[in-house]
């Protein structure tokens, strides 16, 4: 009962947290780029929330698992191979009934709220890490179109010292002009080099903004559903194990629990 306690306890904490986030006050729209630190935080993230999910919905199926395996063998040996069934019944039923309700509260705990919960706030990390990727891919062809257009400025600035900016080279006027047609390349780079630029701004911004809004709501919709989970937890194994209290089977009742 210990463990389902100070779970609730935890994650009521987590909750007044995490509900902090809507305060949390970001200028979105900054054209700063994500730091791979942060791309490394938020794969962190994503891996740490999967083993959450994982070890949630292991501890959940053991625990069934293991009062499923303690009431069927009780039920075995108590009663199907009991030849004095009658008059021992009695004597054996308060430990047999007990399991029984440990069982029952355990099959009715609303673990699959709080399983789709984890499920949904990886679904909302996951998608900020794409994000994130498409963000870096946009970075790349930002910076390759930069550097392609510096590379031909280098050119076009060894080709206006050889020619001139503007002066055609002294040869037949039916020869196309080099230093133009280099020129008109540089603007075309030019332009293109801009767009991408303004593609990875507005990349950033989206980002910006679609993470800080789902965080907002992903993060407490996961506490929520693992605070009201584990106070259902608590309370219900604490009323399946108050109840001995007053049998003289009550130490033997105590020796079973996990």
């Amino acid at each position: 009962m210990c463990m389902w306690r100070s779970m609730y306890q935890c994650h009521q904490v987590q909750t007044h947290i995490v509900e902090q986030l809507k305060f949390l006050n970001i200028n979105i729209a900054t054209k700063d780029a994500t730091s791979e630190i942060h791309r490394q935080s938020t794969l962190q993230l994503e891996l740490e929330v999967q083993q959450w999910h994982l070890a949630f919905c292991n501890l959940v199926q053991t625990q069934r698992d293991y009062i499923h395996s303690l009431t069927g063998w009780l039920r075995v040996s108590l009663f199907q191979f009991n030849d004095d069934f009658l008059t021992k019944t009695k004597q054996k039923s308060a430990i047999y009934s007990f399991c029984e309700e440990w069982q029952l509260a355990l099959d009715r705990v609303p673990d699959k709220v709080a399983s789709e919960g984890i499920k949904s706030l990886l679904t909302v990390i996951h998608a900020v890490v794409v994000q994130q990727a498409e963000e870096q891919k946009q970075k790349k062809k930002s910076e390759a179109a930069f550097k392609e257009l510096e590379k031909k400025v280098v050119e076009l600035r060894s080709l206006e010292c050889k020619y001139g900016p503007f002066s055609m080279p002294k040869t037949s006027v039916r020869h196309r002009d080099p230093v133009a047609e280099k020129r008109a390349k540089v603007e075309i780079l030019r332009l293109k080099a801009e767009e991408e630029k303004t593609k990875h701004e507005k990349l950033v911004s989206v980002m910006r903004a679609t993470t800080l809004n789902n965080l907002q709501m992903g993060f407490p919709n996961v506490f929520q559903a693992m605070t009201g989970f584990s106070n259902v937890c608590m309370q219900a194994f604490e009323s399946v194990s108050n109840r001995p209290k007053n049998d003289d089977k009550g130490n033997e009742v105590k020796r079973i629990l996990p």
